[in-house]
């Protein structure tokens, strides 16, 4: 899965909630009894696992990276290692709006749309964190050995032959230029 794929899932899921919080706010409400136990403290909990799982992951990508250059004795892993960055910077973001929207649910919360917007929002963010760490995940699992078998096996030899086919390829993952 890519990032124009998780953007259309993000897109999709957006457009189904904001259509049942507009039609139906009630299904998304508190009247749901699983939403009303589930958007405060279980989902900041919740989040707070899958964040700090999640940094621990993108921590370890980092040092692996660096392994990597450092055994190539070049920097050439940029574009991953941005998207390492950026995915943890997102996901303490949505940490951060979790947080606010447990604190302020029951201020701002007057009505059952108020509720449904809230509740939509929290399981927004629950499917976004969820899709940054597939992708770490999937990162994870394209780091393979760099082994002494020829230039077609382990981490070096994806990574000589992304770049000696334009550098389209960053441990087996499609990259950007």
């Amino acid at each position: 899965m890519n990032r124009t794929v998780s953007i259309c899932i993000l897109i999709a899921f957006g457009t189904v909630l904001a259509v049942i919080t507009a039609t139906h706010p009630s299904i998304l409400s508190d009247d749901n009894k699983f939403l009303a136990g589930f958007v405060n403290q279980e989902f900041l909990a919740i989040a707070g696992v899958m964040l700090t799982i999640t940094l621990a992951s993108a921590a370890q990508i980092h040092l692996k990276l660096n392994e990597i250059e450092e055994s190539k004795h070049t920097i050439f892993l940029i574009k991953t290692r941005e998207n390492v960055k950026s995915g943890a910077y997102c996901l303490i973001f949505l940490f951060l709006a979790a947080l606010f929207m447990v604190v302020s649910k029951p201020i701002i919360c007057d009505s059952k749309t108020a509720e449904s917007i809230v509740n939509s929002l929290a399981l927004f963010i629950l499917i976004w964190m969820t899709l940054v760490l597939t992708a770490l995940t999937r990162l994870i699992f394209a780091i393979k050995p760099d082994l002494e078998f020829g230039p077609s096996r382990g981490v070096a030899g994806q990574l000589d032959q992304g770049v000696e086919s334009g550098g389209r390829h960053c441990l087996g993952v499609r990259c950007e230029p």
